[in-house]
């Protein structure tokens, strides 16, 4: 049975998540759910696109993700149902697709199914839930939607590069104040060419040169860069919180210069 996997805004302090398993759960007892983030700061599509991005690919074909980020009952709101790279995609139509997708989508389709109530006021129980086991079940997306090409679409924060510079942005901050830049290792090995450098950001006088392996590779306190798990560049300091003490919020400026 494929998994269900969640990634919402709806955090941990209230009943909503469980009523969005409890849908679920009452219709397909069996069901694989995985919690990946509810964590995500409310409305914030980016983020939930960074994480849905960086985990999409480590689960199993036919796998559903649910992602409620942003996605309350709003009149002019559509919501979607999408088959990429032989996974499923269950969301508001609010640009989310076009901040992970590098190809083009397999299907997308307007979800249109059935509720039982006249009015959607929570989406992620009331369409994506049953959605998610009517696909979990065999079914398909023609059955439960229209085929669309038209999609929000939003533009991804990209770095800006020169001979010898890449200038990039804080997209994630985790919990643990790590860090997590748009500069991905690609990037870092086309520009820099195994040159030395500096990675600077607001705080000046902390600039570091090398990019380490792990976070035991430095003191406890001491600050350190390395490339996590995703291949992105990640700013942190060993069992601190390096989003603070550094300054290094959502959006601010990460810099390597060669």
């Amino acid at each position: 049975m494929p998994v269900i996997t969640l990634t919402t805004d709806l955090g941990l302090d209230d009943y909503y998540l469980a009523l969005v398993k409890a849908k679920i759960l009452s219709q397909l007892p069996d069901a694989q759910i995985i919690d990946i983030s509810h964590s995500i700061n409310p409305f914030d599509i980016a983020e939930a696109a960074f994480v849905l991005k960086t985990i999409l690919k480590e689960f199993p074909k036919d796998t559903i993700h649910i992602v409620a980020v942003g996605t309350q009952a709003v009149d002019d709101i559509r919501h979607i149902g999408i088959r990429y790279k032989d996974r499923y995609i269950l969301t508001a139509d609010t640009g989310l697709f076009s901040l992970i997708a590098d190809q083009h989508a397999d299907l997308i389709v307007e979800l249109q199914m059935n509720i039982e109530s006249d009015v959607l006021i929570f989406p992620a129980r009331d369409l994506y839930a049953p959605a998610a086991v009517f696909l979990a079940n065999g079914g398909t997306l023609e059955v439960i939607g229209r085929r669309t090409d038209k999609l929000v679409e939003r533009i991804s924060v990209k770095p800006t590069t020169g001979h010898d510079y890449i200038k990039g942005a804080v997209i994630y901050v985790d919990k643990y104040g790590n860090a997590i830049s748009n500069i991905d290792n690609t990037l870092i090995k086309k520009i820099g060419k195994g040159r030395e450098f500096h990675i600077g950001f607001v705080q000046k006088g902390y600039e570091m040169t090398e990019i380490k392996k792990r976070y035991s590779d430095v003191p406890l306190g001491d600050r350190l860069a390395l490339m996590n798990s995703a291949g992105h560049l990640e700013i942190a300091i060993n069992q601190g919180h390096a989003a603070n003490l550094l300054g290094l919020h959502t959006g601010a400026t990460v810099i390597m210069t060669f």
